[in-house]
């Protein structure tokens, strides 16, 4: 495989109008990089025309490249299959619907050149409501709470990762890989580089927010136990306060002789602690359910065909 200097990796789906001035900007930005470059897209099932679009660029510009996965395996799992593919020394990570600036490729390269493995682009201030963005920040903080290691990560995926982080990135068989996550385990020396937030060209996003919330749900128990540590707490937290409330109770029949009523609150508290309990169990379930489908050893995705000259 002839080795080439760059490779950007970018998942798309639905992003045929953005693919113009996408595949423009990454042209001018790239090329007044050293060394050869490679720029990969990888998409599944669209409803616009979006793998026409690829495959008149690829036509006309080589150093363009297309994967065509057969169904809907997921983002993080887009990400992989591009970059199993990638031939450059190092690869950038983006999104394809300009959010993420192909003008900011060269700071992140020229950080990386001073030694980094990882050099994320980290955007001071994001163009999404205020919502997402306090959503976003409190996602970040949760998962370095819960975490069972100590990971260097962002919520947006526009990076620049070497070589060998590519390689030890691609020996991780999850099921629903989280690049972020992964990347912050192998914990390569890493450096940041602020980048300016572009906007969506044309068309809506394709990560709503029940989307980015079922994300976080997937990368928390994927890469933490301690949930599963928290329930026991609550568990021994609980019956401790039960067992102080029944010696409240005691006492007030022992030294006044008070009847023991209650039965509106022993009510509130069964159903309460039932609650809690089938919660902790939805919580056990959901690693279980991760168990089952992870012993199943299926592939993370499905390559239907590949667009370009892939070496």
């Amino acid at each position: 495989m002839t080795m080439a200097e760059l490779s950007v990796v970018i998942p798309v789906r639905d992003e045929a109008e953005n693919i113009p001035e996408l595949s423009a900007r990454l042209t001018r930005a790239l090329e007044g990089l050293a060394g050869e470059w490679e720029v990969i897209f990888v998409t599944d099932i669209n409803s616009d025309e979006t793998v026409p679009r690829l495959r008149e660029l690829v036509a006309r510009d080589r150093r363009f490249k297309a994967l065509k996965l057969s169904n809907r395996f997921g983002h993080h799992a887009a990400i992989l299959a591009g970059l199993r593919e990638a031939a450059g020394r190092a690869a950038v990570i983006m999104d394809g619907d300009l959010q993420d600036r192909p003008e900011d490729i060269a700071a992140l390269h020229a950080e990386m050149r001073k030694g980094y493995d990882v050099v994320y682009g980290v955007k001071e201030r994001k163009n999404e409501t205020w919502f997402r963005n306090l959503c976003s920040r409190a996602f970040v903080r949760l998962i370095a709470a819960l975490s069972d290691h100590r990971i260097e990560f962002t919520t947006s995926l526009f990076r620049i990762i070497s070589r060998r982080t590519i390689d030890e990135l691609l020996r991780f068989s999850e099921r629903d890989p989280s690049i972020t996550f992964i990347i912050g385990l192998i914990n390569f020396p890493t450096s940041r580089v602020p980048v300016a937030s572009g906007r969506r060209g044309r068309g809506t996003t394709k990560y709503p927010f029940a989307r980015q919330l079922g994300f976080a749900l997937d990368s928390l128990l994927s890469f933490s136990v301690k949930p599963l540590k928290l329930i026991s707490v609550a568990g021994l937290v609980v019956a401790a306060l039960s067992i102080l409330y029944f010696a409240v109770v005691m006492v007030q029949k022992v030294t006044s002789g008070v009847p023991v009523l209650g039965w509106a609150t022993l009510a509130a508290l069964i159903t309460l602690l039932g609650g809690v309990q089938l919660f902790c169990m939805g919580i056990i379930g959901e690693y279980l359910g991760r168990m089952f489908i992870q012993g199943k050893n299926r592939p993370p995705y499905i390559v239907e065909e590949r667009i370009g000259l892939f070496s």
